[in-house]
């Protein structure tokens, strides 16, 4: 190969072997030699992650009492120790609960919402569309699957309905559907298809398509323009698939068998998924539920208790062993968040890492899952999402700065057109770069 030559090598070439293809990884010869001056300017896309914890946390171990970067680590917040630089520690921003449902009920499925407090769209709940959505529709129309949502509820009991367990939602009523087993998501990510390229449908049927559009009326041609466009864009992402099936490189994982026994097995096997899917570009918004609110089935926190706990009934438990069990969940918890952003602060990509182009966010719909308290939301943020964030430490406000405001700041810095989210009010300015 002559390296020296000024056309650029594909992003999509591939290392060929017997048997085998690997793909490249990003390099500097993948630009043209006219613009590698301007290389800034060609950047890797944003990426944004949202992982849920249910029933709040012990503020006493978990809330930070300075401000600022040099902000102190309670106990349960102690594994951000090392990546305390990529962290912003967000607290004292609202939700306003809306009465007439369960009060755990709108904690996950009015997280993200779209909707105000005051436009209860599915019957009593102010569902809507939620944040991730909103960003999939912006950061999506380039991979295979424009958002990937997954749980970590391995229980097989239904004693909760899906606004306990959902907190991605795709309008009023209508729950995104959510993975649970590893192998299950390993298949739809890197499933290997069958068939080469093949014409498409709509070539085949256009001249009927055309022939029937001039009989119809004017409301039946938009009907069916619609749906050809519905079917277009299907095809379109069975063409980005296939196109990444045969780039991708092996996963560096086994294929998973199942759903691991321990907790953090398996928390850690959904985290390097959806990694592996941001590197490989196949999706660049993903949600996990890490556990659902309240259901009150006793879970094993294998290395935390030498039994299963309730977590939910832990946090309307007096007494200090309650509130020490609380903590070593909220750090179970905090632990992993932090893992996640380790591997992403690991992988390089372009003139930075995978983390610098992304934003991920940890949080839970209430503060104090004894009070049911909707004020005073603890929010963890990392990434860096391409330099338009910056991390700042802990930054609190005096409770009147709805969780909306951050939801915004996040919409408007992954390029959706909009002045309001929910009930914002404005961005917050303290996280911008």
């Amino acid at each position: 190969m002559n390296i020296l030559r000024t056309q650029a090598i594909s992003r999509r070439t591939l290392l060929r072997g017997v048997g085998a293809s690997v793909a490249l990884p990003w390099l500097e010869a993948m630009l043209p030699r006219q613009v590698k001056a301007a290389a800034a300017l060609s950047r890797p896309p944003l990426r944004a992650a949202f992982i849920y914890t249910p029933n709040g946390y012990n503020q006493q171990t978990f809330l930070p009492t300075k401000v600022g970067r040099a902000f102190d680590l309670p106990p349960a917040l102690e594994p951000l120790a090392g990546i305390r630089d990529e962290v912003t520690v967000l607290t004292g921003l609202d939700r306003t609960f809306v009465g007439g449902t369960g009060v755990h009920a709108q904690c996950g499925a009015c997280w993200m919402s779209s909707s105000p407090p005051s436009e209860t769209l599915d019957g009593g709940f102010p569902t809507n569309t939620t944040l991730d959505q909103h960003l999939a529709k912006i950061l999506g129309n380039d991979t295979p699957l424009p958002s990937l949502e997954l749980s970590c509820n391995d229980f097989t009991d239904n004693k909760e309905t899906r606004y306990y367990e959902c907190i991605s939602w795709v309008g009023p009523g209508y729950a995104a559907n959510v993975e649970k087993n590893p192998r299950a998501v390993f298949d739809r990510l890197f499933g290997r298809s069958n068939g080469g390229a093949s014409k498409s449908v709509l070539d085949v049927i256009m001249a009927d398509a055309r022939a029937m559009q001039a009989r119809l009326g004017k409301t039946d041609q938009h009907k069916l323009a619609e749906y050809l466009d519905s079917v277009r864009e299907t095809e379109k992402r069975i063409e980005l698939a296939e196109k990444a099936t045969a780039r991708l490189k092996a996963p560096p994982f086994p294929i998973p068998t199942g759903i691991p026994e321990t907790r953090s097995e398996y928390l850690n096997l959904m985290a390097d998924l959806f990694l592996f899917a941001f590197q490989q570009d196949l999706t660049r918004v993903v949600s996990l539920v890490v556990d659902p609110e309240r259901w009150d089935s006793p879970r094993m926190f294998h290395g935390l208790f030498d039994k299963p706990q309730n977590h939910h009934v832990l946090t309307h438990t007096k007494g200090q062993e309650a509130r020490d069990a609380i903590t070593k969940i909220d750090r179970f918890h905090v632990e992993f968040y932090a893992s996640v952003v380790r591997k992403m602060k690991a992988i390089r990509e372009g003139n930075g890492t995978l983390l610098d182009s992304s934003m991920v966010v940890m949080g839970s719909g209430i503060s104090d899952g004894d009070q049911h308290k909707y004020s005073n939301l603890e929010v963890l943020l990392a990434g860096r999402a391409g330099g338009a964030l910056a991390p700042r430490g802990h930054v609190t406000y005096a409770g009147d700065r709805p969780l909306a405001d951050l939801w915004l700041t996040l919409a408007k810095t992954a390029g959706v057109k909009t002045n309001r989210f929910a009930d914002s009010s404005k961005p917050l300015a303290e996280i911008l770069a």
